[in-house]
């Protein structure tokens, strides 16, 4: 779980590069944010009963809230990257990570869970990289066209 965490907080940090817009999120934004973090707060208080029944639950109630705290925060960041690739990737990484806790943890059965989370998880990267390219083919056009105009 640890390094799947640090991948989130990489992913993190490159939506925080110059390449993505930083002007000011508007209503519409700040609402999405808003529901980012009311579902990731509400699956957590939701999963918290359960993940008390394990026999870790000291090290996982922490450990799971931390790991929901710092997706949501990627899911937040690629929101304000613009680039509608890199947010739904950043969903369907949710939706990933969420159908990995309802599973291991007991909370719901589903027959094909190891075909739904690697789908999803591999359908995550691939958005959030071909976002991201599309990102960079918008800057390194933008850039010629401004030394065209030079």
């Amino acid at each position: 779980m640890a390094c799947f965490a640090l991948a989130h907080v990489v992913y993190s940090i490159t939506f925080l590069s110059s390449r993505y817009s930083a002007t000011s999120s508007s209503f519409s934004f700040f609402f999405l944010y808003l529901i980012l973090w009311l579902f990731g707060i509400g699956i957590y208080a939701y999963l918290v009963p359960f993940l008390r029944l394990d026999p870790e639950a000291d090290v996982l109630v922490p450990a799971i809230g931390g790991y929901m705290f710092i997706i949501v925060i990627m899911a937040t960041l690629a929101a304000r990257t613009r680039q509608p690739l890199i947010l739904l990737g950043s969903l369907v990484f949710m939706a990933s990570d969420l159908t990995i806790a309802l599973t291991k943890f007991d909370v719901l059965q589903v027959e094909y869970k190891k075909h739904i989370i690697m789908i999803t998880y591999y359908l995550a990267q691939l958005m959030i990289a071909l976002g991201d390219v599309k990102a960079v083919l918008k800057e390194t056009a933008d850039d010629i066209h401004k030394w065209k105009r030079s």
